[in-house]
């Protein structure tokens, strides 16, 4: 049987990460996790991986489905099912299981991996196993295109492989891909959809006539709130800095975790939150940087992605995301007074309505054809941000891989064409998860920020500590997930991740 979402036509924000691919500019969402095998129990290997990855592939019917481009580019290419579909072609071993890979040839593998765009002429996804790394754990690198799922959404895609302790797989349901459109339809498709939009467009003109002072309001509103954005988010120009300009096709990941506890130290007793304490160590460190480099510390403007997912929609791909910014207080001196810096700007944030405003924006482009999206973009998007930062909502128990224990899950978060880094955070295991992911040609001192991010921490301990006497705490647990029904509440995590 097919799925319902055969012939989906990707949305316009969906479509803009394709738009803005290039050899130079990769869109792919990943993660690096680490495995550690229990005792004398089997190894993750990647036969048994293919077989459970092809046992949960009804979860995610998408993973079947590659793209289909639309006659002359002049509408959103669909998602259809690919009738050459085999997941040996999307879960791969690198390496033989009994070879053991040493620290720098796995960083080597997984930056290789990061540096390849995936083919579009297939599903937009793969995951590779690492069988043995020299300590005796295994890895999983994982890519899913952005066009495809956004952070929160690429977790579906892992728990593919993923599972809580003692669950079971039931046999691969039978599948057959569906026709794909003819000829004829793919190029009547367009003025389909155009005819489509232009009735939607009558239909909520008649509705704002029979309520034309609700509707009145209602549009103010959403300009107001748009203006907002615009003023604040969208149209300030980020500061000319190291960190922009032309990109390589080579990518490099430095994977990096602080504790949770000592996050939690430094916020106990103010209205700081931990993701306001890792904004504000990333702060720290590039200030550090900067003065290493002899560059002048200016604050930097950073693209906050923001999760807008209900809580019944963690089960669906695409992208639910709005944006924010945040200005990282480089030329402030002091550790504590950076903190309270980004917490007041964040603060502001979740008081204003600039989410829901940034969202009224990026959902504008769909007004846009299709051909004349990619230019705007090219042309509007430069400039605009200095780096991207991303909270990731992370999975909230112990999780598993054939019985191996996920240790470390690193974030992967794609960088803007004219963006040289981007920094992912991902709570789990006790840890805040760092994936710091740069240009290595055009941006090499970025190794450098995993060392200055434990400084910046040391310092916010201090200033915390000659503040307030705070007590001992207990190490954190996690205990393991229940059954596969619940996955995408451990997904989910508490709240809503992915904001400032």
């Amino acid at each position: 049987m097919s799925d319902h979402s055969h012939g989906e036509r990707l949305s316009a924000i969906d479509a803009s990460f394709l738009q803005l691919e290039s050899d130079c500019a990769h869109m792919h969402v990943a993660w690096s996790a680490i495995l550690a095998p229990s005792g004398d129990a089997p190894r993750p290997c990647v036969d048994a991986l293919r077989d459970r990855v092809s046992a949960r592939l009804g979860w995610v019917p998408r993973c079947r489905q590659r793209l289909l481009s639309a006659p002359l580019g002049l509408d959103e290419p669909r998602w259809v099912d690919d009738p050459d579909f085999d997941v040996a072609n999307h879960v791969v071993a690198i390496g033989d299981p009994q070879e053991a890979i040493s620290p720098a040839r796995f960083a080597a593998i997984r930056d290789t991996l990061l540096s390849t765009p995936l083919a579009r002429t297939r599903p937009l996804w793969q995951i590779a196993l690492i069988p043995r790394l020299s300590d005796g754990r295994a890895a999983v690198v994982g890519r899913v295109h952005h066009a495809m799922a956004d952070g929160a959404a690429a977790l579906q895609i892992a728990m593919l492989m993923l599972d809580g302790d003692g669950a079971s797989d039931a046999p691969p349901a039978p599948w057959q891909a569906a026709p794909a459109p003819s000829t004829l339809q793919r190029a009547l498709d367009p003025l389909v959809h155009g005819a489509e939009k232009t009735s939607r467009a009558v239909r909520d003109v008649a509705r704002a006539c029979e309520h034309p002072r609700s509707s009145a309001l209602g549009v103010l509103r959403d300009v107001g709130r748009m203006a907002q954005a615009l003023a604040e988010d969208l149209l300030p120009s980020a500061p000319r800095s190291p960190l922009n300009g032309p990109l390589g096709p080579r990518r490099t990941l430095v994977q990096h975790r602080v504790s949770l506890e000592q996050l939690s130290e430094i916020t106990r007793g103010t209205p700081s939150t931990r993701n306001d304490a890792g904004l504000a160590a990333v702060a720290g460190a590039l200030r550090a940087l900067a003065l290493e480099n002899g560059v002048a510390a200016e604050p930097l403007k950073a693209l906050v992605p923001v999760n807008v997912r209900r809580a019944d929609e963690y089960g669906s791909l695409g992208n639910r995301v709005s944006m924010t910014s945040v200005w990282l207080p480089l030329q402030v001196s002091t550790a504590g007074a950076r903190l309270e810096h980004v917490h007041e700007q964040t603060a502001r944030f979740k008081r204003s309505t600039r989410s829901e405003g940034t969202q009224g924006v990026m959902s504008g482009l769909s007004l846009l054809p299709s051909p004349l999206r990619a230019p705007v973009l090219r042309a509007v998007a430069p400039g605009r941000f200095n780096l991207t930062i991303s909270s990731v909502p992370g999975p909230r128990s112990a999780l598993f891989v054939q019985g191996a224990a996920l240790e470390e899950i690193y974030p992967v978060i794609p960088m803007a064409p004219d963006q040289k880094l981007s920094i992912g955070m991902l709570a789990y295991n006790g840890q805040l998860q760092f994936g710091l992911y740069s240009d290595p040609d055009a941006l090499p001192q970025a190794t450098r920020l995993a060392e200055l991010i434990d400084d910046e921490l040391r310092a916010l301990l201090r200033a915390r500590r000659q503040t307030t006497p705070l007590p001992v705490l207990a190490p954190a647990t996690a205990g393991p997930v229940g059954t596969y029904a619940n996955r995408s509440a451990v997904l989910s995590g508490a709240g809503r991740g992915g904001h400032a």
